[in-house]
């Protein structure tokens, strides 16, 4: 049973990501890089509503969620997600740097945090201007991203790799996408519920992955016969849950808890709030 439990924790770590990274070959994490000059040319790919579609809601205290843009595939979502990361990743360098100003004592060194702040700050807006462009996405409103259809891949080995070709050789198939990113699809979701249950059972399996590890440490940790014995019957019956949620994930989705998994984002729509004053401009 720990081998079991070792192998899940060293082999079974999820990236299951709301916004897929590993299959974007291209992205870059670099803070100085720009959101994408061909953002604005998507053409099918970004489909920006012409009117609002109303998403009605019992409380509308906070307003009514408003759908602003369609992502019509994992390119498009791909590119959407670097874009917002680059742009959140420089308003955390302008907060950054805000708290560096503050410290600076030295009034030349001031002036020179004042100048990359001023200018962080331009390029976030003309960035942002980019982004309304094209999806109507702004940072200073908050938005919803529903994904609508996605793939799940698992990640291979290179031997893993290796053996699926050697097989599509020898029985005439073309290899599948992404194999050459030692990912291979397992699944596909195609409605929103799809995705939304399989999260759900994602973020279940990592609560109990995570008892089951906290669990581990507290028999290591056990100073008593006894204590020991009062961990490691809890951590038998979590691992047991354990076992059968592996079961139910590989019946429904056709992998395994110890592979590495990600899922990639095929279509998604974007939603922001809006108050009703907001939608009676918009109507008039």
């Amino acid at each position: 049973m720990l081998q079991l439990l070792k192998n899940i924790i060293l082999l079974g770590s999820c990236t299951c990501l709301l916004a897929i990274t590993a299959c974007d070959q291209n992205q870059n994490d670099d803070n100085g890089s720009s959101t994408s000059e061909t953002s604005a040319s998507s053409g099918e790919e970004v489909t920006v509503s012409g009117a609002p579609e109303v998403i009605g809601a019992d409380d509308t205290s906070n307003g009514r969620l408003v759908q602003i843009a369609t992502l019509n595939s994992p390119e498009a979502n791909n590119e959407f997600t670097r874009n917002v990361q680059i742009m959140q990743a420089r308003v955390r360098e302008i907060a950054n740097m805000n708290t560096l100003l503050g410290e600076e004592e030295d009034a030349a060194a001031k002036r020179a945090v004042e100048n990359q702040i001023k200018e962080l700050i331009r390029r976030v807006n003309e960035d942002n201007k980019k982004m309304a462009d094209t999806y109507r996405y702004t940072l200073n409103r908050k938005y919803i991203r529903n994904i609508e259809q996605a793939t799940v891949f698992i990640q291979l080995s290179d031997e893993d790799v290796a053996a699926v070709k050697k097989q599509a050789g020898e029985e005439g198939r073309e290899l599948p996408p992404l194999l050459d990113s030692n990912l291979i699809s397992v699944c596909t979701l195609n409605t929103a519920d799809a995705v939304q249950g399989y999260q759900k059972d994602v973020a279940r399996v990592q609560t109990v992955r995570d008892e089951a590890i906290s669990l581990q440490a507290a028999v290591t940790a056990s100073e008593t016969s006894a204590d020991k014995a009062y961990a490691q019957g809890k951590l038998d019956v979590v691992m047991d849950q354990l076992k059968a949620l592996n079961v139910a994930m590989f019946d429904a989705y056709g992998f395994s808890i110890n592979r590495n998994y990600t899922m990639q984002i095929d279509k998604s729509s974007l939603f922001v709030w809006a108050s009703e004053s907001e939608l009676a401009n918009v109507t008039e």
